[in-house]
This record gives C-alpha cells, structure tokens and sequence, in this order.
C-alpha cells in the first residue's frame, strides 16, 4: 500500500487488544471502541482505497476485524444500539474476500437484528453493486423479508450474570465425522435446547475455575460432547471450555441430556473411563485431561473432591 493512512489502519488494527473472544462472558472493551473508529473512518474512503485495504490487511488484523464484528453484535443485542449492527456489518466488508464473511452467521445475525436489512448503504459498503459480495449481501437482504430468527442463522442467544451473550452452532459440515458416514441436515444439525439455564451453569462454574491459585480458563463456546478423542455423546447442548493449570489441562464440558437417568448413565461411562464426571438431575459436568506429549513424567492427579464441590455448586444453580 502506498496511502500512509492504509498502511496506519492496518497496523493499528494489531496493536488494539479488546476482553478476548468469551461471546457468552462477555465483557466490554476499550479496545472495540478503537476498532470501531478504525472501521467508520474507512467508510468514507473511495472504493479503490478501499480495495487496497482489504489487499493489505495481514491475517492478525483479519482476525481483528472478525473478532470486533463479532463482539459488536453481541454488544449491540446487549445494549440495543444499532449503530454497533452496522460498524459489525461495515468491519466484515474490509475483509479481503467474500468467503471470508461468515455470511450465513453473523453477518446475517447483523442483518436481522439490526435496522440495516434493507438499508443500500450497507450494500454499497462492499463496493461496486455488480460485486459478488455486493450480490450475496443483497440475497441475504431479501431472505430477510420472509421473516428470519437468530437459528436461522445458527446463533444462540443466552442470558447470565453477565448479561445476553450469545454463541455460533456449528453447521452439519463443521462436525467431526461419525465414522465413515459423513453429517447429515437435519439429522446431525446442532442442538441447544436444554431444559434449563446451562450457559449460567457453565459461567458459574467456569468463573470459580478461574478463582483458583495458578490456573485459568479459557472463552466458553458450544461444542459436541466427547468423552474422548473420538467419542461423541448424543445431548441436549453442551458448553465447553479448556481448564489450564500448572501440569495439565483438562478439556470441561457443560452437558444436558434428556433424563436424571441418561445423566446417571454418562457420569458412570465416563468414570469407567478413568474421566471425572459429576451430575445433577439432566445434567452433567465432565472433565477430560488432555494427553501431554512434550513432559513424559507423572500428572499430578486432579482434585476430585474440589473438582466435585465446585461441579455441584455450580449445577446447584440450573
């Protein structure tokens, strides 16, 4: 790029930091307020600036722009300000290329919940009308005046004490196999329905994880239950997170199944395993360590009895 303004935005991008990607514990950030400076600012440049942006923008400031949309359309679904639908809306169109919107997730979730759906400035932000991006984005525009929801465009929206959070189901092709039979719609299609207020239990019971001495959790985020690398577990949602301590790290799901008696089932395969499993009516908390390949000396063994008091408080709360 040879505009020194390009070349500042693009950098700038990567020196902001924001409260990290935890969309369900999630947490305001100065740092989303810089980006979205960035982002309006670079509305107003001409399509041939904006073409050299998006040529230039390493992968850390891509990841920067997906991150702040992101966190923009939970925020403005927190607060109800539109503006934050149209700077997620805006950030996504600095992407270099039209498979790098997440077209059919956020950027719709943008759409549907923000007052832009028929709005053309939000297709003029990417760029000439006759563009396939400019083309997709009109598509998406029109779905939404057949009515549209948060599933449609496979996003979850929950509330804790942190407020509305909300999180992406991964769609049928995005699941691991199971065997040699490939996903299938509808029949595979992600499930969060549970019976009670799973994402408090897991926030919950992540946050007193993150309370103990030399050890922390990672972002919450939905994901298949596993009881092994390759171990899937039919259930009702599940919310996962990685517990890192000093020796090991421990993949914690957040599980509801159907019954008290499918949960007893679980817990008891899961011990039979040699994994820490705990539950309470329909559902289940299961720690599952990771295999450590760089250290070849002993674990230290996990805490169970701490491990079961802080399991069972939390799931006191459901």
């Amino acid at each position: 790029m040879n505009d020194p303004r390009l070349e500042h935005f693009s950098s700038s991008l990567t020196a902001t930091t924001n409260a990290g990607d935890d969309l369900i514990r999630f947490r305001e950030s100065d740092g989303d307020n810089q980006v979205a400076a960035k982002v309006q600012v670079s509305e107003l440049y001409d399509d041939d600036a904006r073409a050299q942006l998006r040529a230039g923008l390493s992968d850390d400031a891509q990841e920067v722009l997906q991150l702040f949309a992101r966190r923009r359309v939970v925020l403005g679904r927190r607060t109800s300000n539109q503006s934050h639908f149209h700077q997620a809306l805006s950030a996504f169109s600095l992407l270099p290329s039209i498979n790098d919107v997440p077209w059919t997730t956020w950027f719709l979730g943008a759409l549907l919940l923000g007052d832009d759906a028929l709005d053309q400035d939000v297709v003029a932000l990417f760029g000439d009308p006759s563009s396939p991006g400019a083309r997709r984005c009109r598509t998406l525009q029109q779905s939404l005046r057949n009515g549209g929801s948060l599933a449609g465009c496979h996003l979850v929206e929950v509330s804790t004490t942190y407020g509305i959070g909300m999180f992406e189901l991964p769609r049928p092709r995005d699941f691991p196999g199971r065997g040699s039979r490939p996903p299938v719609i509808g029949r595979d299609d992600a499930v969060y329905a549970p019976q009670r207020n799973l994402a408090q239990v897991a926030v919950d019971l992540a946050d007193s994880l993150d309370r103990l001495e030399g050890t922390h959790t990672t972002a919450l985020d939905y994901a298949p239950l596993a009881t092994g690398p390759s171990v899937y577990v039919s259930s009702v949602g599940c919310l996962h997170c990685c517990w890192i301590t000093e020796n090991s790290v421990f993949d914690v799901y957040v599980a509801g199944v159907t019954t008290d008696h499918e949960a007893s089932r679980l817990v008891e395969d899961a011990s039979s395993n040699g994994f820490l499993a705990f539950s309470q009516g329909p559902e289940v908390v299961l720690y599952v360590r990771q295999p450590n390949f760089e250290d070849d000396g002993p674990q230290a063994p996990a805490d169970t009895k701490m491990l079961e008091a802080l399991s069972r408080e939390a799931l006191s709360h459901s």
